[in-house]
């Protein structure tokens, strides 16, 4: 371990671990919600549940610090949870409230809070990874010490857009950090009939980007690597994270499941649920009992619930 990561380890703000568990569990109760009200025709956005990935989100979000910038995936939206977006704005942006952030104009998957570091995304499958590196660009120029974080599937690794970010970022040495879900899925297609490796390592380090392959799973190894990562990416060196994990929730709320065959799979990666861990984790340790994780989960529901129905109230008074 370099001097970098153990003054990360020794730097962990106190509450982290609440705030990982309450990051995640909120995430995947709305998505739960959200996936429940539009089959009940309720609202008619499509949703692209994380569960499972949960952590990857989650970690490397608390991992920024003021002035840094995030673009989420269509499949981040633990991402807009940690950087502080609420349930109600977001609520706002997918039911097309007249006090959406973005005039209802966006996509509810990449609507944007730039006060607050939440960029906008892209509809085109890696468009956004070049947005992210001009952000980077910018903050190179103006010299400032932040970052910009892109979060990207291992599907990507099929577009341009990804090597030319990646060519740029290296040779101009761009604070840049991308972070991959390597969940092994393009919709339905298994990695093994698109590449030859399940790790992305190869794919970026000739680029000149320092890379690490993380448990995606675990949120502690996120949030530490991340944190890793931004020192890198700030000093001079654009940093890739491949995060190996696994979805266990649908493609979507419209498509359902497109996996065939992957139950087996399915129960295996249950057994190392980001979020069952991360409770195991709070209860072992003392910070928390059973009883205080039930309660976080009524909690939550009895949020996501209330907040529901301030924006069904907002879109129908329009």
């Amino acid at each position: 371990m370099d001097s970098t990561q153990s003054s990360i380890l020794a730097d962990r703000p106190p509450g982290l671990e609440w705030r990982l568990y309450t990051h995640m569990l909120i995430t995947r109760l709305f998505e739960e919600a959200c996936i429940r009200w539009e089959h009940e025709g309720k609202m008619s956005a499509q949703v692209f549940p994380s569960r499972g990935q949960e952590a990857i989100a989650v970690g490397a979000c608390l991992a920024m610090e003021k002035g840094d910038t995030v673009i989420p995936s269509f499949r981040t939206r633990g991402a807009m949870m940690a950087m502080g977006i609420t349930i109600v704005e977001q609520l706002r942006e997918i039911m097309h409230s007249p006090l959406a952030a973005g005039g209802s104009r966006d996509a509810p998957h990449h609507s944007s809070w730039p006060e607050r570091g939440v960029m906008p995304g892209s509809t085109m499958i890696g468009g956004h990874l070049a947005m992210a590196g001009g952000l980077a660009l910018a903050m190179q120029l103006e010299k400032q010490r932040a970052v910009s974080l892109a979060f990207f599937g291992d599907g990507t690794l099929g577009s341009g857009d990804l090597y030319e970010t990646m060519h740029i970022a290296g040779v101009w040495s761009l604070p840049l950090v991308l972070v991959c879900e390597n969940n092994g899925w393009e919709m339905a297609t298994p990695w093994q009939k698109v590449r030859k490796q399940r790790s992305l390592i190869a794919y970026a380090e000739p680029f000149g980007f320092a890379v690490k392959t993380i448990d995606g799973n675990d949120p502690w190894a996120v949030y530490d690597q991340t944190r890793w990562a931004r020192a890198t990416a700030s000093s001079g060196q654009p940093v890739f994270l491949d995060c190996v994990t696994f979805r266990s929730g649908t493609y979507s709320s419209h498509f359902g499941e497109t996996r065939p065959g992957i139950e087996k799979e399915m129960a295996e990666w249950e057994q190392r649920d980001p979020l069952k861990k991360m409770g195991e984790w709070l209860i072992v340790n003392g910070l928390a009992s059973a009883e205080d994780l039930k309660r976080s989960r009524r909690d939550g529901e009895e949020r996501i619930e209330a907040a529901f129905s301030q924006v069904l109230a907002e879109t129908k008074g329009s």
